[in-house]
C-alpha cells in the first residue's frame, strides 16, 4: 500500500487558478487549435537546475516534468512517479517510477536520470536558486557549499531503473511541493555530455520529458514554439499540438496585438487595466510573489534600524496599489504572501495570522523614527538611491516611492536609478545598491520558501540581513519541529515577525497579474507559486 507522510497544514493551500475551464476539459483526447502565447522576458536557459527566472521556469515546466506536478486544485500529485512510500521516521522516501518514461529523443528515462538531475542542482557550477532547499537531503549541504565534490555521497540513489530513494537528514513536510520545482526534474547525462557547454542554450541543445518539445529557439530569438512531445508519458493530458511563444516586453505593444487578434493572452499595464477591466475576458491572477524594497545592510545608513523603520512606515501601500498598480497588488505586511499556508490548528491564513499591524503606513510614526535616526546618524548625509527596472511600470512605482519617502521625510534625499532587468538583478546579487525595488516568488508552497531567503548563510540574502535568533527559528522549524505542524508553524510565524520588526525589507504587497485571455482558450493553470502550466491548454 502506498503511504505518504504529509504536513498538510503547511503545504500550499492557494487554489490553483484554472483559467477558462469548460465542459470540454473532459474531452482529453480532442486536439485544439494552435495557441499564441506571450511572455514578458526573454528565455535564458532550459537547464532545469539553472532555471532561476520566471520565464525559464515556465518554459522548463512545459518541456519537463518531475516526480510531482500541481493539479487543478493546487495539490502536488504524482507525475513521473506512480507511488511513494515514506519510512516511519520520515527520513527515507522511496519512489516507483511509471512504466514507459522516455526522453524526447526516444531514450529510456530511468531513476539514474533523477539522481543526475538532483546532483546538478546541488552542483555550485549551476548556481541554482533552488540548491538551498535541497540541503535537507543527506550530503547536499557539503556539496552546495563546496566542502565536498563527491556527488555520489548525495542521498539520492537509483535502487534500480524504476526505483528512486531519497535519504533526508530530517523529515520534510513540504517535500511533494518542493519536488514540483524544475530543479528536481530528471536530466539526461548522455545528452548533456554530447552537447557539452551548449546544454540548455537553444532548442537543438535541449531535451524534454514533459508535455512539449521546444522548437525554433536559437538562444536569443524572441519567438519560438512548443510542440507536443510524442514520447510524453501522459499523452492524453496534452490537447494542443503547437503553442507559439512571443517575447514582448512592452505592455502597449502586446495589448495592441491582443486587440488585433494576433495573440491569445496578455498581461496588462496600468493604462490597459483602466481600459480593459470591464471586459468579459479580463481577470486578475493571484501569484505567490512578494513585491518589496530591499534595504542593503552593507550601507552604513541602512544599518540603522530607526531609519529602516522610518522608510517602512512612510509608504502608503494601499494608495500605491490603487493609484500606481491599479489594484493588482494584494495588501499584506508579511514577507510570506497570502495563500501559501494556513494555521494547522485554526486554518487562518499565515499572512493574516503573522501580520503585525504596527507596520502599516503612519506619517506620524515614520517621522518619530526618523528623528531618532537623525540623532543616531548625526553628521552623516541622509542620501539614498533607489534601484529599479527601466520598464514604464517599474519607473512609475519607483517615482511614487521616491515621492512618499521625501514627502514624509523631507530631510532625506532619494534619487532613482533605472536599469534593464538583467543589470538590476546583477547589482542586487552583488549588493551594489542602496535600496532596490524587486520581488520574490517561492520555489514551493511553504513559508520556508520565502523566509529562508534571509538566513545569514543564504546565497540569495541580497540585503545581508543577519539575526541569530531568526536563523535559529528556521533551523528549528526544519529540524526539531519538522514533523510537528503546530510548533513548526509557530517558528515560521515568529521568523516572519522578525522581518517585519527589523525591516531589512519593506513589503509592498503580493503580486497579482491583470490579464486578458481569449474566451476560446481554456485549461491554463497557474500554480500556487506562480509557475504557468500549459499542459492541458485547449483552444476552440
Amino acid at each position: 500500500m502506498t503511504k505518504l507522510r504529509r504536513n498538510v497544514g503547511l503545504l500550499a493551500l492557494t487554489p490553483v487558478l484554472l483559467i477558462g475551464v469548460t465542459a470540454r476539459e473532459a474531452m482529453a483526447t480532442k486536439v485544439g487549435q494552435p495557441v499564441n502565447w506571450t511572455v514578458s522576458a526573454p528565455l535564458t536557459t532550459t537547464n532545469p537546475s539553472a532555471a532561476n527566472d520566471a520565464t525559464a521556469a515556465d518554459i522548463v515546466t512545459q518541456i519537463g516534468q518531475g516526480l510531482y506536478r500541481y493539479d487543478k486544485a493546487g495539490k502536488p500529485v504524482l507525475a513521473d512517479a506512480k507511488s511513494v512510500v515514506t519510512s516511519a521516521d520520515g527520513r527515507t522516501v522511496t519512489f516507483k517510477l511509471k512504466a514507459g518514461l522516455r526522453w524526447s529523443n526516444g531514450a529510456k528515462l530511468t531513476a539514474a536520470d533523477y539522481v543526475y538531475g538532483f546532483q546538478q542542482t546541488v552542483n555550485p557550477r549551476n548556481a541554482s536558486n533552488s540548491a538551498a532547499i535541497a540541503t535537507n537531503i543527506h550530503g547536499a549541504n557539503a556539496l552546495v557549499t563546496g566542502a565536498s565534490q563527491d556527488f555520489a555521497s548525495l542521498g539520492v540513489k537509483a535502487l534500480n531503473d524504476d526505483t528512486l530513494q531519497l535519504q533526508l537528514d530530517h523529515p520534510m513536510p513540504a517535500l511533494p511541493s518542493i519536488l514540483t520545482s524544475t530543479a528536481f526534474f530528471p536530466q539526461n547525462k548522455a545528452f548533456e555530455d554530447k552537447v557539452g557547454a551548449k546544454y540548455g542554450t537553444s532548442a537543438a541543445n535541449s531535451i524534454s520529458n514533459g508535455p512539449f518539445v521546444l522548437q525554433q529557439w536559437n538562444g536569443s530569438n524572441t519567438t519560438y514554439a512548443l510542440t507536443k512531445n510524442v514520447h510524453y508519458v501522459d499523452q492524453k493530458q496534452v490537447r494542443t499540438q503547437k503553442i507559439t511563444i512571443r517575447t514582448i516586453t512592452d505592455t502597449t505593444t502586446v495589448y495592441n496585438l491582443y486587440q488585433a487578434g494576433d495573440v491569445d493572452y496578455t498581461v496588462l499595464g496600468a493604462d490597459q487595466v483602466r481600459a480593459g477591466q470591464h471586459k468579459a475576458d479580463f481577470q486578475v491572477i493571484k501569484t505567490g510573489r512578494t513585491d518589496f524594497i530591499g534595504l542593503n545592510q552593507q550601507n552604513k545608513l541602512l544599518q540603522n534600524r530607526a531609519l529602516r523603520k522610518a522608510l517602512q512606515l512612510s509608504i502608503n501601500r494601499t494608495e500605491l496599489s490603487k493609484r500606481v498598480l491599479t489594484g493588482s497588488e494584494r495588501q499584506g505586511q508579511t514577507f510570506t504572501p497570502d495563500g501559501v499556508a494556513r494555521n494547522p490548528k485554526t486554518a487562518r491564513d499565515f499572512a493574516k495570522d503573522a501580520s503585525l499591524s504596527q507596520n502599516t503606513f503612519s506619517a506620524k510614526q515614520a517621522q518619530k523614527f526618523f528623528r531618532t535616526a537623525q540623532k543616531e546618524l548625526a553628521g552623516q548625509q541622509l542620501k539614498l538611491t533607489l534601484l529599479s527596472d527601466d520598464d514604464d511600470q517599474s519607473k512609475k512605482e519607483a517615482q511614487y516611492i521616491q515621492s512618499q519617502l521625501t514627502t514624509q521625510l523631507p530631510a532625506l534625499k532619494v534619487t532613482i536609478k533605472s536599469e534593464p532587468k538583467a543589470a538590476r538583478v546583477k547589482a542586487q546579487l552583488s549588493q551594489n545598491y542602496d535600496m532596490v525595488l524587486t520581488s520574490w516568488g517561492g520555489d514551493y508552497g511553504d513559508p520556508m520558501s520565502f523566509l529562508n531567503l534571509f538566513t545569514t548563510t543564504s546565497g540569495l540574502n541580497i540585503v545581508k540581513y543577519q539575526n541569530a535568533a531568526y536563523d535559529k527559528l528556521l533551523a528549528t522549524a526544519d529540524n526539531q519541529h519538522a514533523d510537528q505542524p503546530e510548533q513548526r508553524y509557530t517558528d515560521l510565524k515568529k521568523a516572519d515577525g522578525y522581518l517585519q520588526r527589523d525591516a531589512p525589507v519593506i513589503v509592498l504587497g503580493y503580486k497579482s497579474l491583470p490579464t486578458r485571455q481569449r474566451a476560446t482558450v481554456s485549461g491554463v493553470i497557474q500554480n500556487p507559486v506562480g509557475t504557468l502550466d500549459l499542459r492541458s491548454v485547449y483552444k476552440k
